[in-house]
């Protein structure tokens, strides 16, 4: 039987992801959008259990950002999902996983269609 904890691996990914951009200069602050990405807004996030305000902006934005994406992309246990699935899943979020002003402008850019899912 295999002792592997595909949990840790998955969730490594943002401490991985934060050191290797920790030396980035391009992009102020990148190494912290990487490593606090899945961090959600009410705390029940990884890898710190950060909250609210206390997560940095450039993760709030890409925590939205990385959400959509992975919304609006086929995986081999679902289908993307449609606009209005998007939007619903935004709004019903918004202030558990999502900042609630970064999902605004998230769901503002898709309902005046700066950004498709097509």
């Amino acid at each position: 039987m295999s002792t592997f904890n595909y949990k840790i691996a998955i969730k490594s990914h943002t401490v991985k992801g934060g050191d290797i951009l920790k030396s980035f200069k391009s992009l102020e602050k990148v190494e912290e959008g990487a490593l606090y990405h899945h961090e959600r807004y009410d705390g029940r996030g990884y890898p710190d259990g950060k909250s609210g305000e206390n997560i940095p902006l450039i993760a709030r934005i890409i925590c939205v950002a990385d959400s959509f994406d992975a919304m609006n992309t086929d995986r081999v246990y679902r289908k993307k999902l449609s606009r209005e699935q998007i939007v619903d899943e935004i709004e019903k979020n918004k202030g558990l996983q999502f900042d609630p002003a970064i999902a605004d402008i998230m769901l503002r850019l898709l309902r005046d269609g700066v950004i498709t899912n097509e």
